[in-house]
């Protein structure tokens, strides 16, 4: 695992997730009250500051109300540097 270039990739999905839930109109109370995570969880993962399994992606889904392919179709460009530069 390389922690630096997955704090960056981390960053990226949680900001995207968080435009999502913006977009559908949720709080993050909202959100949480409609899933099975925390809103502690959910700041954490839209923040960058935590990685999460795919069973949390779900749930994160299933409170969007949106299918969990609707939500990666995002284009991630994984053919560019995520490395971070010192």
């Amino acid at each position: 695992m390389n922690e630096e270039r997955d704090l960056v990739r981390l960053s990226e999905i949680g900001s995207f997730l968080r435009d999502k839930r913006k977009k559908v109109g949720l709080s993050q109370d909202q959100l949480a009250a409609r899933c099975d995570l925390t809103k502690s969880n959910i700041s954490n993962i839209e923040n960058g500051k935590k990685d999460f399994n795919f069973t949390t992606f779900l749930e994160y889904s299933k409170g969007l109300g949106i299918q969990p392919r609707d939500i990666l179709d995002k284009d991630f460009d994984f053919s560019q540097d995520w490395s971070v530069k010192k």
